[in-house]
């Protein structure tokens, strides 16, 4: 039977780390993490991969076991793509299929845009995915931004906002007691009424503790602005990567060879939904963050709507896609309801 290996691969300035199960396929299953995250969050459920698939699970630069290099947050999110497809190069599989998780959603997207023919993208599956406009600053459904500045994005909403939970996080506190702490994180990646099992939570918890906490990776820098919330993205790091400013998904668009995507999503996914309790313009509507200008000028941002009109327009220009509804889960479907998440899986995979 085989076991899920741990490897490590020098690519240049980054030695990548990441989980290898080989069941002699030549076609893999490429697990994709988000943010605040690694590849341990896919450590329950790799080997529910159909069998007929190898399954590279890797942890993106600055998180787990990764090299704890910088995050060129101008190229949006290519620094976390690029090292996939370098990775992806030197394991020479004849296909992959890309399962990206929330903001691994995203990079599997630019994975895509920046794909060399030597590397074939079979099918994308977006668990949860962040909308293709990031996080924050745009508001409408083609993720027009807000202001020019795209303030409101990027690093400087937890560094001004929520500077407590930068300074647990960098400490590893584990306590519950505190309003910042990172077991509240973990929380919010379940329905509500999930009940964490504390190995679960534990494991999570040292997932969230193996993120590198600078100005480089997490949460980066951050410019002042003289709109609302009067932060604006820097030039580095994980949080300005995913700003609207940088990222630029809708490139996919143009692609040639459009593999169909399914669209997973939690019912009571929180983190990504049109009123995210992590949105800035709904934490001032809620009079959490003084100043704000009003529903009119600076509304919630349309997360799943946006990724429908961008699914929607992808399967215009040549792609297809289908979406699953998973009642009664929140942001990890793999972990509250690995089995229906991995039945959905696999009719995908085989259809």
């Amino acid at each position: 039977m085989s076991q899920v290996a741990i490897r490590r691969i020098e690519l240049g300035e980054v030695s990548l780390c990441f989980r290898h199960l080989v069941r002699g396929s030549r076609k893999a299953a490429v697990l994709i993490h988000g943010n605040l995250s690694s590849s341990l969050i896919w450590d329950h459920f790799i080997e529910r991969i159909p069998a007929e698939f190898d399954v590279v699970a890797p942890d993106l630069r600055g998180f787990g076991e990764s090299s704890k290099v910088p995050i060129n947050a101008t190229k949006g999110v290519a620094d976390f793509s690029d090292d996939i497809l370098k990775l992806l190069n030197f394991l020479s599989y004849d296909s992959y299929v890309l399962v990206g998780h929330s903001m691994g959603g995203g990079v599997a997207i630019q994975v895509l845009i920046d794909a060399p023919s030597s590397v074939k993208i079979d099918r994308i599956v977006l668990v949860d995915p962040m909308s293709p406009y990031g996080f924050g600053g745009t508001k409408d459904e083609v993720g027009t931004p807000v202001y020019d500045d795209y303030a409101g994005s990027g690093a400087g909403l937890v560094l001004r906002y929520n500077p407590e939970f930068v300074k647990l996080l960098k400490a590893r506190y584990r306590g519950v007691d505190h309003p910042s702490a990172p077991a509240n994180v973990v929380r919010a990646l379940f329905a509500e009424d999930f009940m964490i099992p504390e190995p679960v939570m534990d494991r999570l918890l040292t997932m969230l503790f193996s993120v590198e906490v600078s100005e480089d990776v997490y949460p980066g820098d951050y410019v002042e602005s003289v709109n609302w919330p009067y932060v604006a993205p820097g030039t580095k790091g994980v949080l300005n990567a995913i700003s609207p400013k940088y990222l630029k998904l809708r490139k996919a668009l143009k692609v040639r060879n459009k593999p169909p995507i399914l669209w997973v999503h939690g019912a009571k996914d929180m983190i990504v939904s049109d009123m995210s309790p992590l949105d800035i313009a709904v934490l001032g509507a809620a009079r959490y963050i003084p100043g704000y200008p009003g529903v009119e000028k600076f509304p919630p941002q349309p997360m799943l709507k946006q990724i429908q009109v961008f699914l929607e327009e992808y399967s215009e220009k040549g792609g297809t896609y289908v979406k699953k509804m998973m009642e009664g889960v929140g942001h990890t479907p793999f972990i509250e309801a690995p089995e229906e998440f991995a039945g959905i899986l696999s009719k995908f995979l085989q259809d």
